[in-house]
């Protein structure tokens, strides 16, 4: 396959977590009412050394069987289920009609559809954080990276949260 991808991104993107076929329970990822396990998602962080730093390729593989549980649950339910079980938690992204739209691009397996999907609910996401962060602050840092890095943010959904996302967001 051509790539503009470096080797050792490519392999941690297409490769690494797929080799794992851990049984992990959706049910253990997210609860009856939507709500994010982050436990789950922390157990799975990995660090190594003795400064405690991420250890991606670690992390990208215990991830693995996370990411499978989640893709196999949105695959079974349909259009309408997954609106009225998701959509009143996107409510706070200001643009909560993206999100079926992705949905019916992930059942489609072109992956231009896929990647545009993923550039779509970046951006979203970004924008949405953004709209969190000014709830406490003053100006908006320019980059996510920064975004994630804030205290603002930490404050509103915690350091641990923040951190984890910020941690994974260095890796790529």
């Amino acid at each position: 396959i051509t790539t503009c991808l470096s080797p050792s991104v490519y392999d941690m993107i297409c490769k690494l977590g797929f080799e794992v076929r851990g049984n992990c329970d959706f049910n253990n990822i997210v609860t009856e009412n939507g709500e994010v396990c982050w436990k789950t998602i922390t157990d799975c962080v990995s660090c190594a050394g003795s400064d405690q730093s991420l250890d991606h390729q670690a992390s990208v593989r215990l991830l693995g069987p996370v990411c499978e549980a989640v893709h196999f649950h949105f695959l079974s339910l349909t259009k309408g289920q997954f609106e009225i079980q998701y959509i009143p938690w996107f409510q706070w992204t200001s643009f909560p009609e993206l999100f079926p739209e992705i949905f019916d691009a992930l059942g489609s397996l072109p992956s231009p559809a896929i990647s545009l999907s993923l550039m779509k609910l970046t951006s979203c996401l970004e924008r949405a954080l953004g709209d969190v962060f000014l709830l406490i602050g003053k100006e908006c840092p320019f980059l996510l990276r920064d975004l994630l890095a804030s205290a603002e943010l930490a404050q509103v959904f915690g350091q641990s949260v923040v951190s984890s996302f910020t941690q994974n967001l260095q890796a790529w």
